[in-house]
């Protein structure tokens, strides 16, 4: 068996495990057909890469036929900047080092070539990675790429309110088309007349599922639905009150603060939305600046930094710009930043999605210049007293 073939039969038996995996870019494994990227630990590339079921970083240097000792070298490399290494190979071949390797804390995963099988032999000892981030990070990045539902960075100008109107076009619970859902809203007369923005909205923060181009109520979404019956809020119009009684300078935490609070709940079911409000207080202090939370997405948290602050057009630029290595040159000049890749509704809409769900302060102000023109520096973001404690 060659390289290649031993990294196929891997690759196919990790993912019937349901391990995630990527594979080294290179010319020997062009006609492979797994997820391809080079990355990177201490000087050399695993051929395969990923994480486990239980999330661990894993990395494997295969070898087919020849270069086993050389196979220890780069494995303890890997051990660098992952939870587990390991050394792929053909079985007989593989048996020849094993002693070595696993004395070295890596692990084995060898292919019998009569049958195929495959088997593993974990690491006898682990060690504690000093890059395990920075692996983390490139890999949340290349994950961020095969994202189904749209992105935070995608919202609209517009209340919180508007992206649960969806929700009352599906009392029959049936699925429907964009089409028909967009007819439905004008026959109601709902105010905001954005109909494609409202009901993907609905679908980023998960009320709304979309699959074969036709949307549906979700798990999430069939219960906000009966919540908001049960508290007497059972059609657009009972809603359409909610919203008037909360423009302006009013939001729907001091107004209601029990829907909020329930709000919350349902936006708080998105994971990366939790992460992002967990950051917020990672700072331990009430009030932290634009300049801030954006050094703190790009050096710890690149897929938030993706699905918050990039704007959608900009995604595939500034992922090459990740995964390039060169992440802090967003750094240098943040006003370019801003303007070539970040989402002005970051710093107005969803600061203001935050504000009414109580997550932020009413005492927060929000941007209406052009984005270029922020002094993100001077740009609050003041934590809600719920939040804080």
């Amino acid at each position: 068996m060659n390289e290649a073939e031993v990294v196929s039969v891997i690759c196919e038996h990790l993912q019937s495990q349901k391990w995630q995996v990527w594979i080294d870019d290179h010319q020997i494994h062009k006609d492979l057909v797994f997820q391809k990227h080079r990355l990177l630990i201490g000087s050399t590339y695993p051929d395969i890469y990923g994480l486990n079921p239980i999330k661990q970083v894993y990395a494997i240097e295969v070898k087919g036929l020849t270069d086993y000792t050389k196979a220890i070298g780069q494995a303890i490399t890997y051990k660098s900047g992952v939870n587990l290494s390991y050394i792929g190979g053909v079985e007989n071949k593989l048996e020849t080092i094993s002693s070595a390797a696993l004395s070295s804390g890596l692990g084995l995963i060898s292919v019998s070539p009569s049958d195929l099988s495959i088997t593993i032999k974990e690491p006898l000892y682990y060690t504690s990675p000093i890059y395990l981030n920075d692996i983390i990070n490139e890999i949340t990045v290349l994950q961020s790429q095969k994202k189904k539902n749209r992105s935070f960075s995608s919202f609209g100008r517009t209340h919180v309110i508007n992206y649960f109107a969806p929700l009352f076009l599906f009392q029959d619970y049936d699925r429907k088309s964009l089409t028909e859902l967009k007819n439905n809203f004008e026959k109601c007369e709902w105010a905001n007349k954005a109909y494609s923005e409202l009901i993907s909205g609905a679908n980023t923060i998960g009320i709304l599922d979309l699959e074969n181009n036709l949307y549906a109520l979700s798990r999430i979404g069939r219960f906000c639905l009966e919540h908001f019956k049960s508290i007497g809020i059972n059609s657009l119009s009972a809603l359409k009150d909610i919203l008037n009684e909360t423009k302006n300078k009013k939001c729907v935490y001091s107004e209601f603060p029990t829907l909020a609070k329930f709000l919350q709940l349902i936006y708080f079911q998105n994971p990366d939305f939790k992460q992002f409000v967990s950051m917020l207080q990672d700072f331990e202090k009430p009030k932290i600046n634009s300049k801030d939370i954006i050094d703190k997405l790009l050096l710890g948290y690149p897929n938030l930094f993706l699905n918050f602050f990039v704007k959608p057009t900009a995604k595939n630029k500034v992922i090459s710009i990740f995964l390039s290595g060169k992440k802090e040159s967003l750094m240098e000049d943040y006003k370019r930043t801003i303007s070539d890749y970040g989402q002005y509704n970051f710093f107005f809409a969803f600061k203001r999605h935050l504000v009414h769900l109580g997550i932020l302060s009413q005492e927060n102000t929000t941007f209406y210049g052009k984005s270029e023109e922020m002094d993100i520096e001077n740009d609050n973001w003041i934590l809600g007293k719920e939040i804080l404690n």
